[in-house]
C-alpha cells in the first residue's frame, strides 16, 4: 500500500516537533553555560574589587535572565563596596523578592539598608533614613542599632513620641553595647523636646531617661521646668525638691520653690 498524503504530513510533522523540542533544549543549556560563565568572570571581578567591570557582568546576566536572582545579589553586593546605597538597595530587594531563603540573600540585602539608612541619616535626609532603617528592622528586629538611629532620625524631624518609642524598643532589645548611647538620647530629645516647647513630649522622654539615671542633676531640674511650663505646678515641685535632695545649694530649683 502506498503511504498517503496525509501520512506523509504527520510523519514530517512530528519530526520537525521533535527537531524543535532538542534544539530548545540546546539552546537553553547554551543560556546556562553562559549565565554560568559571566557569573564566574563577575565574581572573579568582584574579589579583585573592580566593581565597575563586575557589574558589567551581573547586568549581562540580568539581560539574558532577568529571574536570575544571584546577578541581582552580587550586584547589590558591588554597589555596596562602591557605597552607591540607592543601587545597592534597589539590587538586594530584587534579590529578596525573587529568592527571600537565598543564600546570603537577607545579610546582603540587610546590609545594603543599613548603609542606607545611616548615609541618610548622616547628611540630614531624615525621612529617607527612617524608611530604610524600618524596612531593615522588618529583616532584624532586634537590632538595638538601627532602633537608636530610628529615634535620633525622629528627633530630628521633632517627632518626639515617635523617637522615644524607637529608643525605647532598642533598650527592650537588651543590647549592652547600645544602651548607654539609647540612653543619653532620650535626654537628648528631653532637653530638646523642652526646647522646642513641646513640654509634654520633653516629660515622656525625661521620665523615661530618669528610670535608667535616677541622680541625673539636669534631667531632673529639666523634667521640673518642662512640669511648670504645662501648668503641672504640683508635679513640678516635687521635681524640684528632688533636685534639692540632689544638690541641696541648687539655686533654680530654690527660686521656683519660692515663686510657688
Amino acid at each position: 500500500m502506498v503511504p498517503s498524503f496525509a501520512m506523509h504530513r504527520r510523519t514530517w510533522m512530528t519530526l520537525l516537533l521533535a527537531l524543535s523540542l532538542l534544539l530548545t533544549g540546546c539552546a537553553g543549556l547554551t543560556l546556562q553555560d553562559q549565565v554560568a560563565g559571566l557569573m564566574k568572570e563577575g565574581e572573579q571581578l568582584y574579589a579583585e574589587k573592580k566593581y565597575d567591570a563586575a557589574l558589567d557582568k551581573f547586568g549581562q546576566v540580568i539581560l539574558k535572565d532577568p529571574q536570575y536572582w544571584q546577578a541581582y545579589l552580587w550586584a547589590a553586593r558591588s554597589f555596596i563596596a562602591k557605597g552607591n546605597w540607592k543601587d545597592a538597595i534597589a539590587n538586594g530587594k530584587k534579590a529578596f523578592e525573587l529568592s527571600p531563603k537565598g543564600q546570603d540573600v537577607i545579610p546582603v540585602f540587610a546590609e545594603a539598608l543599613f548603609g542606607g539608612g545611616t548615609d541618610a541619616l548622616k547628611n540630614g535626609r531624615f525621612t529617607e533614613s527612617i524608611s530604610h532603617f524600618a524596612e531593615f528592622l522588618k529583616l532584624e528586629p532586634g537590632n538595638a542599632r538601627a532602633w537608636l538611629n530610628v529615634g535620633k532620625a525622629y528627633l530630628e524631624q521633632k517627632q518626639f513620641r515617635e523617637g522615644l518609642g524607637a529608643l525605647a524598643q532598642g533598650l527592650a532589645a537588651g543590647s549592652s553595647a547600645e544602651r548607654s548611647d539609647l540612653i543619653r538620647e532620650l535626654l537628648n530629645g528631653g532637653l530638646q523636646a523642652f526646647s522646642s516647647g513641646k513640654y509634654r513630649e520633653s516629660i515622656d522622654l525625661l521620665k523615661e531617661f530618669l528610670k535608667y539615671d535616677s541622680k541625673n542633676l539636669q534631667a531632673y531640674i529639666s523634667l521640673a521646668k518642662a512640669y511648670w511650663e504645662s501648668g503641672d505646678r504640683g508635679d513640678a515641685l516635687d521635681a524640684f525638691r528632688k533636685v534639692l535632695e540632689l544638690d541641696p545649694r541648687q539655686e533654680e530649683a530654690l527660686r521656683y520653690l519660692l515663686r510657688r
